[in-house]
């Protein structure tokens, strides 16, 4: 339970929020370790920006926005799960009075209870219908290509909408945590909404000087037999396209840590490494940089959003482009979930592979790199590869 929390629903309260982290954080000026480059959460503070947010940090317009800016939560204390062997640790680093950490107990036990006795709403298959007809979406793709064709952008991230009229927002995310076990899984309840992720894309880890971003930028499906699915890892590889696709991504993400970090200290240390998952195998590449000792790690984060994986490059004009064809809000998706902590440390995803619930009902977006070598039937069927699971999973 938090015991502070901090939100924002326009621009000017958006930048308050940024200046309020800033003064409760540590100024996370020390040097890394590698023990803490493994750190986990303790207590401090854990929220999302969302993309719209970000489209207000690169001065885009914001109207008709989806939901809040950002929010953001202290949590003096934490439950450590290790499903390893099926234990949970208290985790008290403020050694805070008894009376609160009973209170936590207490409100652990009473859910627990609500889960066995079946009180809560049993896991679903639910009914999703995409924003889109494919007739749209090639419209919409073939204006991207003219886009690109004119040179207003080498890469542009076009995603489409998926509806589901029903109020998830009470809904247990264990069968879509447990269906996928993504790497930068999360779960939000908020008053505003609830997010269930699966995203597997780091945006920034920060441990003391150290900066790492992991952009993902390459998709291929599963494969139904292990023999198809290693044709497919390789081929992904091996893609001319989806290295193209990916070294653009990487290039803007050098120039965005680059605000940030020391002269020369920005690295790729992993180039078109294929890392597989549930429904999908990803190219990833990693970036690392030393940060300077005048930027706070909340700027850090704010000064790269959003995320350029999700947005094309170069980013400002991509995000036009964007805007200009999409037609509708993505609120949190392709923004960032994570977490500053007490300690120093601050770790976000990109909330890609995301339901975002309110009481009216829920949007799961589905989206891609578009280059002038994609075609539009490759890029629809690397949305249904990429959603299609999700949408299927009962929740």
């Amino acid at each position: 339970m938090p015991d502070q929390i901090l939100s924002a629903t326009t621009v000017v309260e958006l930048d308050r929020l940024r200046r309020n982290l800033r003064s409760c954080l540590p100024p996370n000026n020390g040097k890394s370790d590698s023990s803490a480059i493994h750190a986990a959460f303790h207590s401090g503070w854990a929220g999302y920006i969302s993309y719209d947010a970000g489209k207000a940090l690169q001065q885009l317009p914001t109207t008709q926005q989806a939901g809040p800016l950002a929010e953001f939560f202290h949590y003096p204390l934490s439950i450590f799960l290790n499903f390893a062997d099926n234990s949970c640790t208290l985790q008290n680093p403020g050694n805070l009075p008894d009376k609160q950490v009973t209170e936590l107990i207490d409100h652990i036990r009473s859910a627990v209870t609500r889960h066995k006795e079946g009180t809560e709403n049993p896991p679903l298959k639910q009914s999703w219908r995409p924003a889109w007809s494919e007739e749209q979406y090639r419209q919409a793709f073939s204006a991207t290509r003219n886009y690109l064709a004119a040179g207003d952008c080498y890469q542009v991230n076009l995603a489409m909408p998926f509806h589901c009229q029903a109020d998830l927002t009470g809904h247990n995310p264990a069968s879509l945590l447990q269906t996928f076990n993504a790497p930068f899984s999360a779960y939000l309840k908020t008053a505003a909404q609830t997010l269930f992720s699966v995203s597997p894309e780091r945006f920034i880890r920060i441990d003391g000087d150290r900066i790492e971003t992991k952009p993902i930028k390459g998709t291929i499906a599963r494969g139904e037999t292990a023999e198809v699915d290693e044709y497919n890892r390789q081929w992904l590889a091996g893609s001319p396209k989806n290295r193209a696709e990916n070294l653009m991504i990487v290039d803007l993400l050098r120039n965005d840590l680059s605000r940030s970090a020391e002269p020369f200290s920005v690295k790729v240390t992993k180039l078109f490494d294929i890392e597989s998952h549930a429904n999908v195998h990803h190219m990833v590449s990693t970036i690392v940089a030393t940060r300077r000792p005048d930027q706070h790690a909340v700027d850090v984060i704010f000064d790269a959003l959003p995320g350029g994986s999700i947005t094309g490059a170069p980013k400002h004009r991509a995000m036009e482009i964007i805007d200009e064809l999409e037609h509708e809000s993505r609120g949190a998706y392709c923004g960032v979930l994570g977490y500053f902590d007490d300690a120093g440390h601050a770790d976000f995803n990109i909330l890609i592979r995301t339901i975002a619930a309110t009481k009216e009902g829920a949007v799961c977006w589905g989206g891609g790199g578009i280059v002038m070598d994609s075609t539009w039937e490759d890029e629809w069927q690397e949305i249904q590869s990429k959603v299609g699971r999700i949408l299927n999973t009962p929740i």
